[in-house]
């Protein structure tokens, strides 16, 4: 199966995970362990990528067996924005320029934008998410920014910093900031926001409300109520769009061996084209590392709550949202006249929406969605293998 010094593919390291699983499911902690002494025997850490990533399953492996499930929401981690988030970047001039067309689409006769996000600001370098704006030559564009920030954030965050570095960014691109325009509140998602401490409706009928999610959403599959919770604001604070981008991955499975085998694959082709893309031999960065492993622990070694990375496949949230009174709304341009830079091979509609990919590794997608006017309920299915079971009836 593998050599004595190194595995010989990843489906022979999968293969011995995948045993020391089973022998973890059986309570057989003895027999485990002689796997992953023969694991870590066979990926030493000097011995590239693929080696780096068996480590990583096999440590998720010990935190499951022996119950180790640290935090994964830390003001450490949060200091580290998604590594796709950076890939995104270098591909994001076109994709900007789809999404903007979208935003200016669904917000014909609008003066303003209301922004509405989930991450500290200057994490994200560059123009913010001012660049996806409609490019409106005259006046200055009105703009409103509504950051919302998990609680234990409160006495992290540098407003001024963070109003320094907007003002900043937003001037070459005719965004003028006031202090009153940018509003931090302190919540996990936007379904516990309460109204009495921040209003989200429009401040007059000439204000677009845009709200982006950025490799947020998953992150609400935990709890089949906080899901409910966000859709209901949405509904209820009834934005012109909806912008989603996620991880294009479907390790959600309620089955952890199945779901083992499935993230194994995803992150070592994800691996194999980081390792492709820097033949030099560039190690990958120590934040994006730190990201992965943080992933993978979490998606291996927990259950129930503590189990925040619940990626799905874009077929599932298509039916998620739809089901649940959305519409989509199509980025439509002539795909095959975009031109990624150097990381990403191709970008591709698929039903509506963008996939980046290198080679055989699917990497993200963006989609846009609004709440679907004139339905005061809906219902959508949570499947009992992914969450908990249970079909809700929202009234909005």
């Amino acid at each position: 199966m593998a050599s004595s010094s190194s595995f010989s593919s990843a489906d022979a390291a999968l293969e011995l995970l995948v045993s020391c699983a089973h022998a973890i499911e059986d309570g057989n902690l003895k027999t485990a362990d002689s796997f992953l002494h023969q694991i870590w025997n066979l990926a030493p850490e000097e011995h590239g990528l693929i080696s780096k990533l068996v480590r990583y399953f096999a440590e998720a492996l010990v935190r499951r067996a022996y119950g180790l499930h640290p935090s994964y929401y830390t003001y450490s981690n949060l200091q580290i924005p998604h590594p796709l988030y950076y890939y995104y970047y270098y591909s994001r001039f076109d994709i900007d320029e789809m999404v903007g067309e979208a935003i200016e689409s669904a917000a014909i006769g609008k003066e303003g934008f209301h922004l509405i996000d989930f991450h500290i600001p200057h994490l994200y370098g560059r123009e913010y998410l001012f660049k996806t704006l409609p490019n409106r030559s005259g006046d200055p564009l009105s703009v409103r920014i509504t950051v919302v920030l998990p609680t234990f954030l409160k006495n992290t965050f540098d407003f001024q910093e963070e109003m320094e570095y907007l003002t900043e960014v937003g001037k070459p691109l005719k965004i003028e900031l006031k202090k009153e325009d940018l509003r931090i509140v302190y919540a996990n998602s936007l379904g516990e926001v309460d109204e009495s401490s921040l209003d989200l409706r429009r401040t007059n009928d000439d204000e677009a409300l845009v709200v982006y999610y950025n490799f947020k959403f998953h992150t609400l599959l935990a709890e089949a109520e906080a899901m409910k919770k966000e859709l209901i604001k949405l509904r209820q604070i009834n934005p012109e769009i909806v912008i989603m981008q996620e991880q294009y991955a479907n390790d959600n499975d309620g089955n952890f061996i199945k779901r083992l085998e499935y993230s194994f694959r995803y992150y070592s082709n994800f691996f194999q084209y980081y390792s492709n893309l820097f033949k030099s031999g560039k190690p990958l960065d120590y934040n994006t590392a730190k990201y992965y492993m943080r992933q993978i622990h979490n998606i291996v070694a927990c259950e129930g709550r503590d189990r925040i990375m619940r990626h799905q496949s874009l077929d599932e949230w298509r039916d998620l949202l739809l089901t649940a009174g959305f519409l989509q709304i199509p980025l439509q341009k002539d795909v095959e006249n975009l031109h990624a830079l150097y990381w990403v091979e191709e970008i591709k509609e698929e039903k509506g929406c963008l996939v980046l990919s290198h080679k055989d590794c699917l990497i993200l997608f963006v989609s846009c969605w609004r709440p679907r006017a004139g339905e005061e309920h809906f219902k959508f299915n949570l499947n009992s293998n992914k969450l908990r079971p249970g079909i809700f009836v929202f009234h909005c």
